[in-house]
């Protein structure tokens, strides 16, 4: 299988000493490796094996699994993942969030807008559409470029540059309303779920 590109965004925090430069997913928290793979594992079953509460039973998976929301995630399009981007905070100096585009592979989860990995590494991270970022901000985002071993690029370029590593699997959009309709279409065979 060729891996797959997605793109996606991070969350740098220059101001916390335990994170420094590292790239930090927005939701999970997860700190991307750097000059390495990322090796997702899912929280909720983690936790469950250290004894922790979970809010949901977390039998033992390979991640990403399809029934959970664990894995890497990355958007199939650009597009998605700079609307993403205008609608968090503009950045400071030592807390910003920035995207890029994302190599996964290993095992995948393909989804309408997105997908889910088991391996990903960082390809390309891209410049802030907004010329009127700081030049701290411009020196920090060159600073994590560098940690990670790969290039700042403008958005424009991106997709491009991405493709040269792996192709999307975004499904067709007739395939995923028929995937939909036959999902409702089968939904009577589920056996009912059982209630706490």
């Amino acid at each position: 299988m060729i891996p797959a590109v997605g793109y996606r965004l991070w969350r740098v925090d220059r101001a916390d000493g335990w994170t420094g430069t590292h790239l930090q997913s927005l939701v999970a928290e997860t700190l991307w490796p750097p000059r390495d793979r990322l090796v997702a594992a899912c929280s909720a079953w983690l936790a469950h094996r250290r004894g922790r509460p979970v809010g949901r039973s977390a039998p033992p998976h390979v991640s990403p699994a399809p029934e959970c929301s664990c894995g890497a995630h990355a958007f199939h399009d650009l597009r998605q993942m700079l609307r993403q981007a205008d609608e968090l905070e503009s950045p400071d100096a030592d807390r910003f969030v920035f995207g890029g585009a994302v190599l996964c592979w290993g095992r995948v989860v393909i989804h309408p807008e997105g997908i889910r990995a088991q391996y990903a590494r960082p390809l390309a991270l891209c410049r802030p559409r907004d010329r009127e970022v700081s030049l701290v901000v411009q020196r920090n985002l060159r600073e994590v470029a560098d940690a990670y071993a790969v290039p700042l690029i403008e958005a424009d370029h991106l997709v491009a540059y991405a493709q040269e590593f792996g192709t999307s699997y975004r499904p067709e959009p007739q395939r995923v309303r028929l995937l939909g309709r036959a999902r409702e279409a089968l939904g009577w065979l589920r056996w009912p779920r059982r209630r706490p």
